[in-house]
């Protein structure tokens, strides 16, 4: 529900109402949020606001003007961040509107520029692989065309890749190559969970451009609307137990659902200060003789030559919380977080947003392609490195 004008400031006990500063601003739009953010941060840290910044906020967060010095305090910054990470959820909100097919225009101005997410229907209709691809007869389609191509697939005992384990590790999922022929009949008879889900343009570099006759070799509104071609093309086949957990990338991410269904769990780059980012220590699933699952160096190397985000000492960054198993016990300001959740069916295509925090689940086997375009590393990046920053500052009680 749209909350009325002077709400937010009335249930924060600040007047009747509404600041003048906070008069013209556009509804559900990141952009001016990522501004009140870093503005409110800013002067928790002790910095000067800008000019048309009124008094009352200023007090409110106790900046007094000038660099910050030795009296910063990390819990008020922390605390700030928080509030503003809040704040910042009021003007984004939860929804994700159902859009049909845009021009290049209307999907630049409405949803890429702000960094909205939507749900596009319309755009993949004249697909192939909408009619090819569904039930056994899908199964039977695929396997004839390209059934002993070989494909790099990722295994884990519980679906769970490239995620947090016990608190302390980051783990890989084990890399097993097979054709997709057995990739499909192992899927099914389990009982280790497989996921084709390589984000390394698979689909036109593992499988060779095979399924572009079924698929488009990209989305044309939003060729136009980016102004450059995918980076990447992804086809990602899954049963229901595999799951990606929260995280980023650094793309615009068109995701396309041609069987199944896909259940994203997004948060906008401002909540990052709810979700509690942490360094762990990367580990790799390595199927035991005996059956069971070992815990190894990733890629048989030492720690330290880990990549990825990987920073001091062979530690990985990644998103602690879990969207649909929190614990708010370790993560007590993850209850404050709200979520945009999203079902994405057959035919319909999701607009991810280049740094939106995002889980993924699927309720079925289901069979996906998606578009990766280099996202613009404008003010919007800078500023999100900003909050990082700054979480880190306050971290570290600096």
């Amino acid at each position: 529900r749209r909350r009325q004008r002077g709400s937010l400031s009335r249930e924060r006990g600040e007047g009747k109402q509404e600041e003048p500063w906070m008069r013209h601003r556009p509804r559900g739009d990141p952009r001016w949020a990522l501004a009140a953010f870093l503005t409110l941060a800013a002067l928790a840290a002790g910095l000067s606001p800008p000019t048309a910044e009124p008094p009352a906020r200023r007090g409110r967060w106790g900046g007094s003007g000038g660099a910050p010095g030795p009296g910063m305090d990390p819990a008020r910054l922390r605390d700030a961040l928080v509030a503003s990470a809040e704040e910042a959820q009021e003007f984004i909100g939860t929804a994700c509107p159902r859009v049909q097919t845009p021009s290049a225009l209307e999907f630049l101005r409405d949803y890429v520029a702000p960094n909205r997410p939507c749900v596009i229907t319309g755009a993949i209709s004249h697909w192939p692989a909408m009619h090819k691809w569904q039930g056994e007869g899908g199964d039977a389609y695929l396997s004839e065309k390209f059934g002993q191509r070989k494909v790099k697939v990722n295994a884990t005992p519980d679906g769970r890749g490239d995620a947090v384990l016990d608190g302390k590790y980051f783990v890989l999922p084990e890399e097993r190559d097979m054709t997709f022929r057995e990739f499909l009949a192992g899927m099914r008879a389990g009982p280790d969970v497989l996921y084709l889900s390589h984000q390394n343009d698979n689909l036109r570099d593992q499988l060779g451009g095979l399924l572009l006759g079924d698929v488009d070799a990209s989305l044309p509104f939003a060729d136009q609307a980016l102004g450059v071609q995918p980076d990447a093309v992804n086809l990602w086949v899954g049963p229901a137990a595999a799951v990606t957990t929260l995280h980023k990338d650094h793309y615009e991410n068109l995701y396309a659902v041609v069987r199944g269904r896909k259940l994203f769990t997004l948060y906008p780059p401002t909540s990052l200060p709810l979700l509690y980012p942490a360094r762990y220590t990367p580990r790799q699933y390595r199927k035991a003789e005996g059956g069971g699952w070992d815990l190894v160096a990733p890629c048989g190397c030492n720690e330290g030559a880990f990549g990825g985000e990987a920073g001091g000492g062979g530690s990985h960054e990644w998103i602690g919380a879990d969207p649909q198993n929190p614990d708010l016990g370790a993560h007590p300001l993850f209850g404050r977080a709200r979520a945009v959740e999203v079902a994405v069916s057959p035919g319909e295509v999701l607009y991810l947003p280049a740094m939106w925090y995002h889980q993924v689940r699927q309720d079925d086997d289901t069979f996906a392609v998606n578009y990766w375009y280099d996202m613009s590393y404008d003010s919007r990046y800078v500023h999100n490195r900003l909050i990082a920053d700054l979480m880190g500052l306050a971290a570290a009680g600096r």
